[in-house]
């Protein structure tokens, strides 16, 4: 009988630790549902800022003639 190598979980590239959870239910003063509120809010926030920078027109591959970058700016 061979002993097989324990294998390791693979790591989580979005994984949190549990010093991370630890600083949210500091920040919100032990209230787990306060914790939940302000990451709720965070995430909304985030989402709106994501969708505030998000052209429709690019989205949709339109573009004014007044948007586009005029042919002689080179990329950097």
């Amino acid at each position: 009988m061979s002993a097989q190598p324990a294998q390791e979980p693979p790591i989580d590239p979005l994984g949190v630790d549990e010093k991370d959870i630890d600083a949210v239910l500091y920040e919100a003063k032990g209230d787990a549902r306060e914790a939940i509120r302000m990451l709720l809010r965070d995430l909304a926030v985030m989402a709106m800022d994501g969708d505030g920078a998000t052209s429709r027109g690019f989205l949709r591959g339109r573009f004014s003639e007044g948007a586009r970058r005029p042919p002689w700016i080179e990329e950097p």
